[in-house]
């Protein structure tokens, strides 16, 4: 999942708002409760009234523009007027500076955080969200357990960040995005007990105005489901991800997304409904490693099993497939998609053996 743009502290979230679950229908102790469809992160109701309020909201017993209370008569107020914007257009000139600043900064100190025996995590100079994304980026490239270690570092700085601003949404999104990847990588090693305590740790940590979070939220949850068999969950978490990534996340993250729902389809006996969206993901894949491989293998799998594999036109599409599958995982370079593909193309092959 690329990183996210960071977004001001006090602007309303673009993308990335949204209604998540209400943290309070979510008991961290068990989690079976977090596929409980009465749940509030498998829903958008608007008139939820135990939502919580969107702390961007405007006042609405204040005026939307602070001009329209100066007499335009009085050339004093008018001046007040615009000193107060000039003042407000300096400030956020200097905030994106910051933004931009701790962007370029951060990939020297992960390496010096990383360097460190004892990563000093709270040490005022790391915590940035920028810092965490860049923790976050670092371990997809690595297995498992690498990954896991930097993944700690980045859960301690994003903990930092929400202690000193505990009201900012950003800083609580950074810790369902640390706990949710945290998740797929214990995933990938096949701890599945392991994986569902963290989903179960970030779930409290939902908002109605983190629709990204939500997102990524649904689709770790229903890989865990799918791991656990418990296909209906894992199909309805599925698509709601899909609906929220699409409003919310980057076409990449979009894409992946839906691969991986085809993937649910075909894992639960529904290869003729997975095609269509393994056809749709086909052309949106490129340059993905890990989705275009898993695309591939995945609708060359539901083309043989939902019966086209006995059309001679349709077997050569289905070896094709196969065949550039095969390329790709000999081209991809990080020892995460090495591992993940060798592991996806293990499973290809023994479906195609039965």
């Amino acid at each position: 999942m690329p990183r996210r743009r960071r977004q001001l502290d006090d602007e309303k979230p673009a993308r990335r708002s949204g209604r998540p679950a209400n943290p309070a229908a979510t008991d961290p102790a068990d989690p079976k409760d977090l596929a409980d469809p009465q749940n509030p992160a498998h829903r958008n109701d608007p008139a939820d009234p135990k939502a919580p309020a969107n702390p961007n909201a405007a006042d609405p017993n204040a005026s939307a523009d602070p001009k329209a209370s100066a007499d335009p008569h009085d050339p004093a107020a008018v001046a007040a007027y615009r000193l107060v914007r000039r003042l407000e257009r300096t400030d956020l000139a200097d905030r994106l500076a910051a933004v931009e600043r701790e962007r370029r900064e951060a990939p020297a100190l992960v390496e010096e955080l990383l360097a460190h025996p004892t990563p000093p995590a709270a040490d005022a100079r790391y915590a940035t969200p920028e810092v965490v994304w860049r923790l976050l980026e670092l371990s997809r490239e690595q297995e498992p357990e690498p990954a896991l270690r930097q993944l700690a570092l980045a859960r301690k700085i994003a903990i930092h960040l929400a202690a000193l601003q505990p009201a900012v949404a950003l800083h609580l999104q950074l810790q369902v995005e640390v706990g949710c990847e945290t998740a797929h990588r214990l995933l990938d090693a096949g701890e599945v007990p392991a994986a569902a305590v963290q989903l179960n740790v970030v779930a409290p940590r939902l908002r109605p105005d983190l629709g990204y979070a939500r997102g990524i939220f649904c689709r770790a949850l229903a890989r865990l489901r799918r791991a656990e068999e418990r296909w209906e969950e894992a199909l309805a978490l599925g698509e709601r991800a899909v609906r929220l990534l699409e409003e919310h996340a980057t076409a990449g993250e979009r894409v992946a997304a839906a691969v991986e729902q085809a993937w649910t389809l075909l894992d639960a006996g529904d290869a003729d409904e997975a095609v269509p969206i393994f056809e749709r993901a086909l052309a949106q894949v490129e340059g993905i490693p890990y989705p275009a491989v898993a695309c591939r293998l995945g609708l060359a799998i539901a083309l043989r099993e939902s019966g086209h594999a006995a059309n001679p036109r349709e077997r050569g599409a289905i070896d094709e497939l196969l065949a550039d599958a095969e390329w790709m995982v000999g081209q991809s370079g990080t020892a995460a998609d090495q591992s993940r593909l060798r592991w996806l193309v293990a499973q290809a092959a023994a479906r195609s053996r039965r």
